[in-house]
C-alpha cells in the first residue's frame, strides 16, 4: 500500500509538473505569436503540445504558424488535425483547403472549399476558387507563349519584389551585407532583416543598392518614376535609429518619397502624407509622371487583411486614399501592386487561382476606374506565392517573384512571352490628314473583338494580338464608314501595320443631329414619344438629351453627370439602333489647342462609362470642338456662364443598319 501511495504521489506530481510546463510554455508561445514571432512561437506551441494528450487550441495555433511562415506542408499536416474536430471554426476548413491548394492537392481542396462554403454561405472567396478549381485548364491556354528563366542572382535567402531600374533590377533580399549568414533576425520566420540589392543587366550577381535610403532594418519593395529620378520605398516604422511599434507592438510600415542627387545616390527623403503609427502603407506602384500611386495597406475601412488603395497628386499635396473596391480587394490579402500602361498587377489569395498568391491584372479606365480584373494564369503564376511582376513594355518581358521551387524561399524570375502588336493611323482620304477620336474596329473569324479610339495623331495601337485573321474598320461622324480591310497575323512576324481611310460624308453636318424619321425608316418602332422613365422628351423631329457639366479644367465625371448617363443608356437600350454623337466643348479660358484635347478627354470620358456600361462603341462619336461653339457666347464671362460652357451635348447623327 506504502509504495502503491508513493507511486501515484508521484504521477500526481508529475501531471502537476507537466501541466505547469503546459501552461508556461501556451503563454510564451501566445506572446510570441502575438509579436508575429512565428518560429519562435511554433517551437513553443510543439513543446506545449507534447506535455499534452490532446489540445484543438494548439493544433490551431501550429497551423497559423506555419501558414504565416509560408510552410505549407507543415501548415496543411496541423490543419488536417485541426478540422478532424467536430467542433472546429468554420474558418479552418478554409485555411486547410488554401494549403491543400498550395500543395496541387486540387481535389482534395475542392472538397474543403465546399466545406467551408456550406458552413459559412456569405464568403465570396470560396465560390471564387471552386470556380478556378473546376476551371484549371483555363489557367494554362496560354503557356506556351512564356519562356520562364530564374535568376542567378538569387541567394539561399529570401529575393523578391523587383523593381526595374537601369535595365537591371533592385529588390528586397534578406542576404548579409558581408560573407558570412550571420542571422540578424526580423523575428518572423527568424530570416535577416531585409536590404535593398541591385543587379547589372545580364549579371548574374548583385551589389548593396546606394545605402542613402538603408537602415538597419527592412526596406522594401518600391518604385521608380520620372526616367528614374525620383523613387518612392517602403520601409520599417524607423524613430530615430530605432523601431517605433503601435500600442500592440507591432512595427508598421511607412512610404517614403527620395530624389536622385545626380551623383549615384538619392536625397530629400521625404515621408508620404498618409503614413500612420496605427497602420501599414507599403509595396508601391506609380505611374511614370508620379501623379498617380496605389498601394497596399490595412487601414481602417480595408475589406480585407490588405487591400489596394489609390491617391492622386495635386499639386503639392496627395488626395485621401481611395479604397479600390471590391472588384479588385477581397477577405483576404491584395498586396504587391505594379502599373503598366493601363493595366495594374497586383497579387492576391482572395481570389480563385492555381494556389498562394496569384498574380492578376486589372484594366483600368483613363481615369483608373478599374474595369475587369483576370487571373494571368501559368507558367507566371503556380500553387506557391506568386507576386511582385513588373514590366517596362506592356507585359512583353519582366520579372516576379515565386517561391514555386520552396515554399520557405522566395525567388525572382524573369519572363519573355512571344508578342504580336498592331499599329494602326486612321487618315482623311481626301487630304491624308490624321483622324483624331476615330472609333476603330478589330474582329476576328471567331469573334474576338478589339476597340480603339485613334489619337490626337490618328494613331492607335493593339499591344497583343493573336496571329489568325482579322477584319479591321473605322468610324467617325462626319465620315462614311470604312472599306473592311482583311489583315493576316502570322507566328513569324511580330508587328503589323495598316492604314484606315474615312471619307468625308456629306449628309451629316456637323452641328445638326439627324431626323427622327430617319430612325423610324430603319427601325419598326410607331413612334418616339415623352418617356416619363427617362426624363427624355421629343422636341419635333429632334431627341433632347440633358447636357452634362464639368469642373474647371477637368474631364471626370461628376456624380450627376454619372445620372444622366445612365438615363442615356436606359433610351439606347430601348431604341437600340440610335447612334448618338457626343460633343464635348470647354470655355473660352486657356489657349484653342489645349482646350481642344480637353473637349476630346471629357468626350472620351462620357464614351468610356457608357461602353463599361454595355454600350456599343459603334453606337457612340465623341467628338472634342474646344471652345469653338459655346452655349453663351461672351467676351467677359462670368462663372456661371463658365459653367454652361463646360459641357457635353447629346445629338443622334444617324442611325446603325440591322
Amino acid at each position: 500500500m506504502r509504495d502503491l501511495l508513493l507511486t501515484l504521489s508521484f504521477l500526481i506530481v508529475i501531471c502537476g509538473q507537466a501541466q505547469t510546463i503546459t501552461f508556461n510554455s501556451t503563454i510564451a508561445a501566445d506572446a510570441a505569436f502575438e509579436k508575429y514571432s512565428y518560429a519562435r512561437a511554433a517551437e513553443l506551441y510543439k513543446a506545449s503540445l507534447e506535455s499534452t494528450e490532446d489540445s484543438l487550441y494548439l493544433l490551431q495555433q501550429l497551423g497559423l504558424c506555419f501558414q504565416n511562415m509560408n510552410d505549407t506542408k507543415k501548415a496543411e499536416m496541423y490543419f488536417s488535425m485541426v478540422v478532424s474536430y467536430p467542433e472546429s471554426a468554420a474558418e479552418y476548413s478554409y485555411f486547410y483547403a488554401q494549403a491543400l491548394a498550395s500543395n496541387s492537392k486540387y481535389t482534395e481542396a475542392k472538397e474543403w472549399y465546399k466545406n467551408y462554403q456550406n458552413k459559412v454561405k456569405d464568403d465570396p472567396r470560396a465560390a471564387d476558387k471552386l470556380k478556378a478549381l473546376e476551371n484549371l485548364n483555363s489557367f494554362f491556354s496560354d503557356s506556351a507563349k512564356f519562356e520562364i528563366t530564374r535568376m542567378k542572382f538569387n541567394s539561399p535567402g529570401l529575393d523578391f519584389s523587383p523593381a526595374i531600374y537601369q535595365n537591371g533590377v533592385v529588390f528586397a533580399s534578406s542576404r548579409p551585407t558581408g560573407n558570412s549568414w550571420i542571422k540578424t533576425n526580423f523575428n518572423w520566420d527568424e530570416s535577416r532583416f531585409l536590404d535593398l540589392y541591385q543587379t547589372k543587366p545580364n549579371a548574374d550577381n548583385a551589389e548593396l543598392f546606394i545605402d542613402h535610403i538603408q537602415t538597419k532594418y527592412h526596406e522594401g519593395p518600391l518604385a521608380f518614376y520620372e526616367n528614374e529620378q525620383k523613387v518612392v520605398f517602403t520601409r520599417n516604422n524607423v524613430q530615430g535609429k530605432r523601431l517605433k511599434k503601435d500600442g500592440e507592438g507591432v512595427t508598421r510600415l511607412k512610404l517614403f518619397f527620395a530624389e536622385s542627387d545626380g551623383k549615384g545616390g538619392w536625397k530629400n527623403i521625404q515621408p508620404f502624407e498618409y503614413n500612420s503609427d496605427d497602420y501599414s502603407v507599403g509595396h508601391p506602384a506609380i505611374n511614370e509622371d508620379g501623379t498617380v500611386m496605389i498601394f497596399s495597406s490595412d487601414m481602417e475601412g480595408s475589406l480585407g487583411q490588405s487591400d489596394l488603395y489609390i491617391v492622386f497628386r495635386e499639386g503639392d499635396k496627395w488626395t485621401k486614399p481611395k479604397n479600390l473596391g471590391s472588384k479588385v480587394n477581397t477577405a483576404g490579402k491584395e498586396m504587391f501592386p505594379s502599373l503598366v500602361s493601363n493595366n495594374l498587377y497586383f497579387a492576391s489569395d482572395g481570389r480563385g487561382g492555381l494556389g498562394g498568391l496569384d498574380v492578376f491584372e486589372a484594366n483600368l479606365n483613363r481615369v483608373y476606374d478599374v474595369v475587369k480584373v483576370n487571373n494571368i494564369g501559368y507558367p507566371i503564376n503556380s500553387s506557391k506565392d506568386d507576386f511582385g511582376l513588373v514590366s517596362n513594355d506592356n507585359f512583353r518581358s519582366g520579372y516576379f517573384t515565386s517561391a514555386r521551387i520552396d515554399s520557405l524561399k522566395d525567388d525572382i524570375y524573369y519572363f519573355e512571352r512571344d508578342y504580336y502588336q498592331l499599329k494602326g493611323v486612321v487618315l482623311n482620304a481626301v487630304s491624308r490628314e490624321p483622324i483624331q477620336g476615330a472609333d476603330v474596329f478589330i474582329q476576328s473569324e471567331n469573334d474576338n473583338q478589339f476597340y480603339r479610339r485613334s489619337a490626337l495623331d490618328g494613331s492607335f495601337l493593339v499591344e497583343d494580338i493573336e496571329p489568325m485573321s482579322w477584319e479591321v474598320s473605322g468610324v467617325k461622324y462626319e465620315y462614311q464608314k470604312s472599306a473592311i480591310k482583311k489583315l493576316n497575323i502570322e507566328e513569324d512576324k511580330a508587328e503589323y501595320q495598316i492604314e484606315i481611310l474615312l471619307s468625308p460624308h456629306e449628309e451629316f453636318p456637323v452641328d445638326l443631329p439627324a431626323p427622327l424619321e430617319e430612325y423610324l425608316k430603319v427601325v419598326s418602332v410607331e413612334s418616339l414619344t415623352d418617356d416619363a422613365s427617362t426624363g427624355y422628351i421629343v422636341d419635333g423631329d429632334t431627341l433632347s438629351i440633358n447636357p452634362i457639366y464639368y469642373d474647371f479644367d477637368k474631364s471626370e465625371l461628376r456624380v450627376e453627370g454619372k445620372e444622366e448617363l445612365d438615363n442615356l443608356i436606359r433610351i439606347m437600350n430601348k431604341y437600340p439602333n440610335l447612334i448618338i454623337g457626343l460633343f464635348s466643348h470647354t470655355d473660352i479660358r486657356g489657349n484653342e489647342k489645349y482646350n481642344l484635347i480637353l473637349s476630346q478627354r471629357r468626350a472620351n470620358a462620357a464614351a468610356d462609362y457608357l461602353i463599361e456600361n454595355g454600350i456599343h462603341p459603334e453606337l457612340i462619336q465623341p467628338t472634342g470642338k474646344g471652345e469653338s461653339t459655346p452655349a453663351i457666347d461672351c467676351s467677359d464671362c462670368t462663372i456661371e456662364i463658365h459653367q454652361k460652357n463646360r459641357r457635353t451635348e447629346f445629338v443622334i447623327v444617324g442611325v446603325k443598319n440591322e
